[in-house]
Order: structure tokens, then sequence, then C-alpha cells
């Protein structure tokens, strides 16, 4: 099995190095690229799977932290033993330079996806060019609902028209939230995207996946259909929102059922490995047994169909890149709790260069 360099995106190429090679994801070069280890056969599943999947949302609902707080609790992840697992650091474009006041006497380039309002937030992004040793500009995120136009392939021009404008490569990643409810409009959305991916550009997905209502939650069949479409048309995405715990289940605080990353993040990687139709993805998403789930050394697994490690490392890199979320402490306390992390297992791997 090797890789399909085309359909290769940065943050899920950059994960699965940081897994194959265990060392600090800190960079001296913010503009530097990783490329995936000769060395990915080597890598767990479990690694594979967890490296930089966390993208640090802790500035946004429901913690809605201060930016000095948020930059500390980040600062926290990235020494704790677990800090191969935590990815971007998530703020709204209209904070950045409120963002780049606090990193002005930073050690090394924070890692960074900032979230538009709309392609004009753009503008706000140019004091990210002043200093690159203390930020590296890795992509940006916004709504497909913010974007100007009347088809799906005019809203699209419009940003990635308005990216180059302001001086952003092709080659930053664009992350565009998709309305995954939007059952007539997201297959069309998702074409588009394909199409700009065909032009070089790197567009990417973003599947909204719960908030602080029932009603922001969408149906495991929703998100099914997300899945099954999103691969088949080769779409890279990231998730966000909603993905707090591991399972599935009944959220008794928030007081409504909320999805688990290893049921999202566990269904792209077996529709990319495995090729499951959408039912079977829905069942998987609704799942809410947590032993039907297996993240282990060997491989990922659920309900017997299981994706060995160069798989998962494979589906990480080409589809499946990241789930955001307000909180760290919580994925991880779970997993300990699952017994899928142990003292061990999170620790970098030594003898894989």
């Amino acid at each position: 099995m090797v890789f399909d360099t085309p359909f290769l995106a940065g943050h899920g190429a950059r994960a699965l190095w940081v897994a194959c090679k265990g060392v600090t994801k800190r960079r001296s070069d913010p503009q530097e690229k990783r490329e995936p280890s000769r060395h990915y056969l080597s890598v767990s599943a479990l690694s594979a799977f967890l490296a930089e999947s966390i993208d640090d949302a802790g500035l946004f609902p429901p913690a809605q932290l201060s930016m000095i707080d948020a930059l500390a609790a980040h600062e926290r992840y990235e020494a704790s033993p677990e800090y191969w697992m935590i990815g971007r650091f998530i703020a709204p474009a209209a904070r950045a330079g409120e963002l780049m006041q606090r990193l002005e006497s930073a050690p090394h380039p924070l890692s960074t996806s900032f979230v538009l309002d709309g392609v004009e937030s753009l503008a706000h992004l140019a004091v990210t060019r002043d200093a690159p040793s203390v930020l590296a500009l890795e992509a940006f995120e916004c709504r497909f609902a913010s974007l100007p136009g009347a088809t799906p392939d005019e809203r699209l021009r419009a940003l990635f028209e308005a990216a180059h404008a302001a001086g952003f490569s092709r080659d930053l990643p664009a992350y565009v939230e998709l309305d995954a409810r939007d059952t007539e409009g997201l297959a069309p959305a998702l074409a588009a995207l394909a199409r700009m991916r065909e032009r070089g550009y790197e567009a990417c997905a973003k599947l909204r996946c719960g908030g602080l209502t029932a009603d922001a939650a969408p149906a495991p069949g929703v998100v099914a259909a997300f899945l099954w479409e999103a691969n088949r048309l080769r779409v890279p995405f990231k998730a966000t929102a909603g993905l707090h715990h591991p399972v599935r289940g009944f959220n008794e605080e928030a007081g409504f059922p909320m999805h688990g990353f290893l049921n999202v993040i566990g269904g792209a990687v077996l529709a990319c490995a495995r090729g499951l139709d959408r039912t079977t993805l829905e069942r998987l998403v609704a799942d809410e047994n947590a032993a039907s789930f297996r993240l282990e050394a060997e491989r990922f697994a659920w309900s017997g169909i299981g994706a060995d490690a160069a798989e998962v490392g494979q589906a990480r890199a080409q589809f499946v890149h990241a789930f955001g979320s307000c909180s760290f402490e919580e994925p991880i306390a779970d997993l300990y709790a699952l017994g899928i992390l142990e003292p061990q297992a999170l620790r970098p791997q030594p003898n894989l260069r």
C-alpha cells in the first residue's frame, strides 16, 4: 500500500509524520512541510488514529476561554505526555491581532487555523505575516453559507480568489463548513470542493457534529451520508463541535445525545479503508456501545470490521484530518477510562527513524 500523493493534505500528513517519528511538532521554520515517513507501516494504529487529532478550540463555546487562558492551556497540552494528540490552535480571524500581541515572546511558532466570518475576514490575517517566528498559519476555515455566490462553484471561487488577492497560496488548506442537514445541497457542495481540488486548491470540508442545543447535532444518518459522499469524492475533512467523548451517548449535562469521535473519525477511517456503505456507516455512527470499538496497536475495529495501522494512517493523511474540541482534557480522560490510553502508550515510539 502506498500513499496517493496528490490527495495527501497537510494536516493529516503532518499528523502521520508525528505518529511515525515520535517527535515534537515544534518547527524552526513555520513554512516547513512534513512528508510522511517511509516507516508509516511500523507506526501503531493507536498512534496513527490519535496523532494531532484534536484541534484546540478553547476560545469557542461552550468553554469560551479568554485569549490568555486559552494560550496557557494550549501550552500545558503541548507540555503534557499527550502532547502528540494536540493539533492546531483555532482562533477567530477577527482576533488575529490580539493573538499576535500575546505571542510576541513565544519560543516557537504556534500552529494555527483561523475561522473566518466571511471572505472580508481575510483582511484580519495580514498581521500574521509580520512575525512568522511566533505563528504558523496552517489553515483557515469558514462557513459555506457565508460565501457570496449563487452556486457552490461561485461561492468557492469567491473564497479562493479572495484568499489569493490577500496574498495566500492555493496550498493553504481551507476547511469549508457545510450544513450536512441540507440533504439536497450537501452533494453539490462536496462536488464543488472536489472540483476545486482538481484545480490545485487545498479545498477541504468541515462537518459540524453538535453544538449547544440538540438541533445543532446532525442525525447519525446525516453524518453517515456526509462520510460516504466525501469519501466517494475524495474530499478530506475535519469535524468540529460535540465530539468531547469517544463514543456516542446521551449527555446528562447537555440533555441530549452527542456524537462520539470514535464513531465519526472511526467511521471515516473504515469508509476510506473498507468502503463501507451508507447503511453500515449509519449503524457505526449511531452505535452507543463502547465494547463495539477497539483501538489498539495493531488496528482500529468496529464490530469486527477493522483497519490495520497502515490503513488508519493512510485514512488520516488522506481523508479525516482532525476534530475541533473546546476541551482537550475530556477526550483524554475518557480514553484513559476506556483503557485505550495507557501510560506506556502515551510515550512516542523511539525506534521508528
